[in-house]
């Protein structure tokens, strides 16, 4: 499940966000009809995902369907990022009927744009005054902007818990995640950020999986076949082929099998250029955790000098403290907690509870939003 995540931290409560990460340009026209409809009708640009940045607007998340939206299936993450971080901000403001915020925001990027675009992303946020969101004029006043590469929550979390419990909280990590779209892997020598090479990001993730699945059959992104693998249904047929009918039992372990050779290969390149002869491994990802799960155990408890940790109490606290039912959705949302947790303790201030708001008058300080 590809998604905009977001976690928010007022210093006593966290809360999540989760949307389609989808953005669409809004034309004047389309924003003066939806105005209008607001004036005569109700609803209008408070009805939906509506967000006006300067002289542009721009539809998010599920309101972007029906139009030429612009996803990060293919477009850099950084390209959008600024606009889904503050469409998450909004959402906030207007789930708390807050709409002065003092801030601190947190990103996360691949990791090869985290090297390109971290400098030119923390300048748009941090220069960001105010905008619109349904409607309503949010004013920001951000002070903590960090922008980290995709995976550094899940070491500072875990970093965190080690010094909590008495642990070195100095010594290597290795983050691997397959996620929807990319497959990162990183090196933290003795806890420290990677700055190149052999860290990367690479587009291994579901995707891969969905476009060899879905080979000579339809698009990787055909809903039809994202809900009948969700279902775990043994066929799929489409409106588009009437009278069609693919079996997914024969089509599943063959797309499975080519996909896990596939990450398998990056990751045994990876990991031969490690001169590191002991390294705990961070596996992070829905698709690590669902799909690849066996796969990755049994390669990566393999590796010689590899302490191998699925992040499963990590995974708890994200399951109480966001409230995230799923274990899937557990490991989907550690990175951008970890982050926000980080931020939280390392810039946060005390101050009251998101769910006391009632008006916009009170200013808040949440940290932690992942694009």
């Amino acid at each position: 499940m590809s998604g905009t995540k977001a976690s928010f931290s007022d210093g006593v409560n966290f809360y999540h966000y989760l949307c389609p990460p989808k953005v669409a340009d809004l034309p004047p026209s389309e924003l003066h009809i939806l105005t209008e409809q607001g004036t005569q009708f109700g609803g209008g640009l408070e009805s939906g995902s509506y967000l006006q940045v300067e002289n542009n607007g721009y539809a998010l998340s599920d309101d972007a369907e029906g139009r030429s939206n612009k996803n990060t299936e293919m477009l850099r993450k950084s390209t959008l990022a600024k606009l889904r971080i503050l469409g998450a901000i909004g959402e906030l403001a207007h789930k708390f009927n807050t709409f002065h915020l003092n801030i601190d925001i947190g990103a996360a990027l691949p990791f090869d744009e985290y090297l390109s675009d971290q400098t030119d992303l923390m300048q748009q946020l941090a220069s960001t005054q105010s905008f619109r969101y349904r409607g309503r004029v949010i004013e920001l006043e951000p002070k903590a902007v960090k922008v980290l590469p995709e995976g550094a929550g899940l070491v500072q979390w875990r970093k965190m818990q080690a010094m909590q419990q008495g642990q070195a909280h100095q010594k290597s990590y290795i983050v691997a995640i397959v996620g929807h779209r990319d497959l990162t892997f990183l090196i933290f020598r003795q806890g420290k950020p990677p700055t190149g090479e052999p860290s990367g990001t690479v587009k291994l993730g579901f995707l891969e999986y969905l476009q060899s699945i879905a080979q000579g059959v339809c698009k990787p992104d055909n809903p039809y076949l994202y809900d009948a693998l969700l279902r775990n249904a043994e066929s799929v047929s489409f409106p588009d082929q009437p009278g069609k009918e693919y079996s997914l039992l024969e089509r599943q372990p063959k797309a499975e099998a080519y996909y896990w050779e596939q990450v398998r290969h990056h990751l045994s390149e990876k990991f031969a250029s490690l001169n590191i002869p002991h390294y705990e491994v961070l596996v992070g990802g829905g698709t690590a955790h669902t799909l690849l799960r066996n796969h990755l155990d049994s390669y990566l408890n393999g590796l010689p000098g590899a302490d191998v940790n699925w992040l499963s109490e990590m995974n708890q606290e994200v399951s109480s403290v966001l409230n995230v039912a799923e274990p899937a959705d557990q490991a989907r949302f550690a990175d951008c907690y970890g982050g926000a947790k980080w931020m939280a303790i390392k810039f946060g201030e005390s101050v009251p509870a998101a769910n006391s708001a009632s008006s916009s008058s009170n200013r808040k300080k949440p940290a932690g939003t992942s694009a």
